[in-house]
């Protein structure tokens, strides 16, 4: 008896698929913390980050959050997409990645830092790592 119930969980199992969390017109709740946070407060964030010195603990503590989230974005985007083992493969360097969103940031002021990651992701899906070599 226990071994069918194995093969049948096995069975069940082999037969998921991943879903997308979005309702009928594409759109998804983007949640609260630091991808609340109102673009211009991150671009604030940003320039004082940097007048602390790149790399430094100040600069660290100012952009903690934001990199914490951007990266927690990176790990569930890559794990519930098809097709995609790395969104942001080639950007090791997460100075490059809050740069070009404070760059999106300043463009779309009225937008919230979450906008600018999805904007980032859907920048970078064309040369996303589609499989790990």
């Amino acid at each position: 008896m226990n071994i069918r119930l194995f093969i049948v969980a096995v069975l069940l199992l082999s037969f998921a698929q991943p879903c997308w969390s979005a309702d009928l017109k594409g759109r998804f709740m983007t949640g609260g913390g630091a991808g609340g946070v109102q673009c211009s407060q991150f671009v604030a964030s940003m320039e004082k980050a940097r007048s602390l010195g790149i790399g430094t603990i100040g600069y660290v503590t100012e952009t903690q959050a934001f990199t914490n989230y951007l990266l927690g974005f990176q790990t569930g985007y890559n794990a519930s997409s098809t097709d995609t083992y790395d969104i942001f493969r080639d950007d090791r360097d997460e100075y490059a990645l809050l740069s070009w969103m404070e760059n999106y940031c300043r463009a779309n002021s009225s937008k919230r830092f979450a906008d600018a990651v999805i904007a980032l992701a859907n920048d970078r899906y064309p040369t996303r790592q589609k499989s790990l070599k």
